[in-house]
C-alpha cells in the first residue's frame, strides 16, 4: 500500500496528550503499518524498536506508551493491530481486486475489437478492397456490410433465367407444371384431357420473373437505408409473391414509389423493413383510399359509409375508420408503432361499431 488517508482533524484530536516525540513515533508506527498492510510484529521489541527508529531508552518508553495507548496486541498472531488501519487495508485490498476486474474486462473488450478489426480487414482485401489502417470500425463494418449487399444482388443474376433455373429456390407451396410428355406437342395437348378425365385439377403455370434481382434493387431503392436488410430473403418474398401471382413486379414497385416519401419521412423512423412491408402486403395500401366524406353510419358488419369495406386490409383504410371514430390519424409522436395505432383502432370499432351492425341500427 502506497498511500492512504490522513484525517488531520482526526489525527490531531486523537494526539494532543502526547509529546512531540511520541507523536513522531505514532506517526511512523502507522506508516509502517500501511506499507507492510500488516499489524505491527510484537515478538520481539527490540527488533520493532529497531525498525522504527527507536535508539534511547526515551524513544524505546515513547513507543511502548503509543503501542499501549493506541493498538490492541493479538496474542494469536503475535500482532500489535488497530481497528482503523484494517478497516483502511480491507477497502484498499477491495479496491485493488475490483480495478483488476475492470482491467480484466477491458482487456477482453480491446482484444475483442482488435480480432474484428483483423477480420474485418481480411475480408476486404479478399475482395480487393484496401482501407488505410487507421479506418474506424464502424467504416469497416459499413464496407463489409455493402460488399455482401451487393454479392447477394450479384448471384442472382449472375447467369439468364431459363424455363428450368430461378436464382431463388421455389416456394413448398407452389406447383410445378410436368414436363411434355412423350410424342411431342399434339401429344401434350390431350394432358388436360386426361387430367379432368382422372379427376384432377390442371397444374398451375409458373411465370418466371426474367431480372428478379433488378426489381430486389429498385424496391429497396425506396426505402431507407436502415430498412434494407435480408437481401436474400427479400429476393425470395418478391420470386414467390410474383411467380405465385399474388402481385406483378410492376405493381410492388408502383406501390413503393408512390409510398416512398412516407417511407422516408424523419429519417425512416415509422418505417418497416421491406420483408416485413411485403409479409404485410402493404403495397395495398396505395391502393385503400376514402371514397367520400366520413358521415358515419354503418352500411354493414365490416363497412362504414364513406370508408373502404376492406378497410383492415390496409393503412389508409385504417387511418379512415380512426378519423370516423374519432381517434384522429396515425401521430407517430404519440404512437410511434402504427401497429398499437391500428390495435386501438380495431378495439373501439369492435366496442362502438360492430355490436350496432349486428343488431341492424
Amino acid at each position: 500500500m502506497h498511500a492512504y488517508t490522513h484525517h488531520i482533524g482526526d489525527f490531531n484530536t486523537a494526539t494532543l496528550h502526547l509529546s512531540r516525540l511520541e507523536r513522531s513515533i505514532y506517526r511512523d508506527a502507522l506508516e509502517f503499518y500501511y506499507v507492510n498492510e500488516c499489524g505491527l510484529d510484537a515478538s520481539d521489541f527490540g527488533l520493532l524498536a529497531r525498525r522504527l527508529r527507536c535508539d534511547t531508552p526515551e524513544e524505546k518508553a515513547a513507543l511502548q506508551f503509543v503501542l499501549d495507548e493506541f493498538f490492541d496486541l493479538d496474542i494469536e498472531s503475535a500482532q500489535y493491530v488497530q481497528p482503523r488501519c484494517e478497516r483502511e487495508l480491507a477497502d484498499y485490498r477491495a479496491a485493488v481486486a475490483a480495478s483488476g476486474a475492470v482491467k480484466a474486462n477491458v482487456n477482453k473488450r480491446q482484444q475483442r475489437h482488435r480480432e474484428e478489426r483483423t477480420q474485418l480487414f481480411a475480408e476486404l482485401r479478399k475482395a480487393g478492397q484496401v482501407l488505410p489502417w487507421d479506418t474506424k470500425v464502424s467504416e469497416l463494418r459499413a464496407a463489409v456490410a455493402k460488399l455482401k449487399a451487393q454479392q447477394d444482388l450479384s448471384r442472382t443474376s449472375h447467369a439468364p433465367v431459363t424455363a428450368n433455373h430461378s436464382p431463388f429456390p421455389i416456394p413448398l407451396n407452389q406447383e410445378i407444371p410436368p414436363n411434355p410428355p412423350a410424342g411431342g406437342a399434339d401429344a401434350g395437348q390431350a394432358a388436360p384431357i386426361d387430367d379432368q378425365k382422372a379427376g384432377r385439377q390442371p397444374a398451375v403455370k409458373v411465370q418466371l420473373m426474367e431480372n428478379p434481382a433488378a426489381v430486389v434493387a429498385q424496391l429497396m431503392a425506396c426505402f431507407p437505408e436502415q430498412r434494407r436488410t435480408q437481401v436474400q430473403l427479400v429476393g425470395r418474398k418478391v420470386v414467390e409473391l410474383v411467380e405465385g401471382g399474388v402481385v406483378t413486379a410492376e405493381q410492388l414497385l408502383t406501390a413503393a414509389k408512390a409510398q416512398s416519401a412516407l417511407l422516408n419521412k424523419d429519417d425512416g423512423k415509422a418505417c418497416p423493413r421491406v420483408m416485413r412491408w411485403l409479409r404485410e402486403e402493404r403495397w395495398l395500401d396505395a391502393a385503400v383510399t376514402v371514397t367520400g366524406g366520413v358521415t358515419g353510419g354503418v352500411t354493414g358488419v365490416t363497412s362504414v359509409t364513406g370508408v373502404d369495406a376492406n378497410w383492415r386490409s390496409g393503412r389508409a383504410g385504417v387511418e379512415a375508420m380512426g378519423i370516423h371514430l374519432g381517434l384522429g390519424p396515425w401521430d407517430e409522436r404519440r404512437e410511434r408503432l402504427f401497429s398499437a395505432y391500428e390495435q386501438r383502432v380495431v378495439s373501439e370499432f369492435d366496442q362502438r361499431m360492430r355490436p350496432a351492425a349486428l343488431m341492424g341500427v
